[in-house]
């Protein structure tokens, strides 16, 4: 689910990406997954039209517990920038980690895609971070980038108790699994 200052828009990135519509301060729940979010058990995965397994290996992720979700409201079109705007690791929330003004594309790090099959592409971010080729991680990401990410959560954590939210903000519990306290256990 979206938070709803957000909505699809044409992207320097890449195509189409996710835009502010208004501004949202640090520490704005961006987007999490709801009910309405489509999982596709890994034992239904064999059932399934090989059209929507491609569909979903392009546009969904892969969860610790081998499902397959689809992000709704269009979340999917959120792109990558070695510099993202938004931060999900260790929360059940992806976190604004830094004001995001009104007309900016907002963008996750999909390096924090653990549970993938490998895949790998060259960044178009353009930003002081870029990494130049980005990388599905299996299992934990590298200490330095997991590190690099808490810094970069820290404020955004000590924000989210004062920016009305959406949803509720909470560590562990987006890919299927409690527990993965990275944020909860880096940024304090």
């Amino acid at each position: 689910m979206l938070h709803s200052a957000v909505h699809p828009g044409f992207s320097n990135l890449h195509g189409v990406g996710i835009i502010a519509m208004r501004d949202i301060p640090i520490g704005t729940a961006v987007w999490w997954p709801c009910p309405r979010c489509t999982v596709l058990p890994i034992g239904q995965q064999v059932l399934a039209p090989p059209n929507v397994l491609r569909w979903l290996a392009e546009f969904g992720y892969r969860r610790a517990d081998g499902g397959l979700i689809a992000p709704c409201r269009g979340a999917y079109l959120l792109n990558h920038s070695c510099d993202a705007t938004v931060l999900d690791v260790g929360l059940s929330v992806g976190l604004a980690v830094r004001d995001i003004r009104r007309g900016e594309e907002v963008t996750g790090d999909y390096r924090g895609f653990r549970y993938e099959d490998p895949w790998s592409f060259a960044c178009l971010c353009g930003t002081a971070r870029c990494t130049g080729t980005v990388s599905a991680t299996a299992g934990e990401p590298p200490r330095e980038l997991i590190a690099a990410w808490s810094e970069r959560l820290r404020p955004a954590l000590t924000a989210a108790p004062n920016v009305p939210q959406e949803t509720t903000v909470l560590g562990g519990d987006i890919h299927g699994v409690t527990g993965i306290g990275w944020a909860s256990d880096h940024a304090g």
